[in-house]
């Protein structure tokens, strides 16, 4: 007889798995401050707990802790994302212009990215979606062969993680975002890369507007503008 495999979840995954359906869902708004202890209380587990499960969350990008603030739900400004949609053109595009499709091992790698994105938005799991869309376009920056470039561009592009979360959730129709990356991978193994890039300089153009555009909103229903 086959042994069930057994999937061990701990204690503070859970708690980070409760905090980041409240923040995806509106309940914590971006800026909102944690209190960890009240926080720890209410949900009946020890600070320890309540501490590695916002360590969790903040390594996926939707807290962000600070030395004087504490704990507090991510919050992009709209320069924030002009910034980071400036450098992610300046790494990427160039790492596509230098791709080589021989490098079987990032291609195969950025393939599996691209299956499990499609996966993902079939499913309208937009937390797993946009982990495989950032690993997807993070992939790319391997052809640069620069591991601290690599190290920097995935700290980049984790500060957008939530809103990207909220983008595809609210796109009217979020299928249509899955021909773009496989016509970038089409483009990028045929050894196309001018048209690879042109086509990737779009895809970070729209997706820096819809991000941009749904932020906007955001602050317009009671955020806090922020201009630094």
């Amino acid at each position: 007889m086959e042994r069930a495999q057994i999937h061990r979840v701990s204690v503070a995954d859970q708690v980070a798995s409760i905090l980041r359906q409240r923040i995806l869902d509106g309940e914590l708004r971006p800026g909102t401050p944690l209190q960890e202890v009240p926080l720890a209380a209410s949900l009946g587990v020890s600070r320890n707990t309540m501490r590695e499960a916002t360590r969790i969350l903040s390594l996926e990008g939707l807290l962000k802790r600070s030395i004087h603030r504490g704990v507090a739900v991510s919050q992009l400004s709209l320069k924030d994302v002009h910034e980071i949609y400036h450098l992610r053109r300046m790494l990427e595009i160039p790492a596509v212009l230098a791709a080589d499709s021989r490098r079987t091992d990032v291609v195969q790698e950025i393939r599996s990215a691209l299956d499990g994105y499609e996966r993902a938005v079939h499913a309208r799991d937009w937390m797993r979606a946009v982990s495989f869309d950032l690993q997807f376009h993070t992939l790319l920056i391997r052809f640069h062969q620069n591991k601290r470039l690599e190290s920097f561009y995935q700290n980049l592009i984790g500060e957008v993680r939530m809103g990207m979360v909220v983008v595809d959730r609210t796109h009217d129709n979020p299928e249509r975002l899955i021909p773009v990356h496989r016509r970038i991978y089409q483009l990028l193994t045929a050894g196309k890369l001018k048209q690879c890039a042109a086509l990737l300089a779009q895809h970070l153009d729209d997706s820096e507007a819809r991000l941009s555009r749904v932020m906007d909103g955001q602050m317009s229903n009671g955020g806090t503008r922020q201009t630094t």
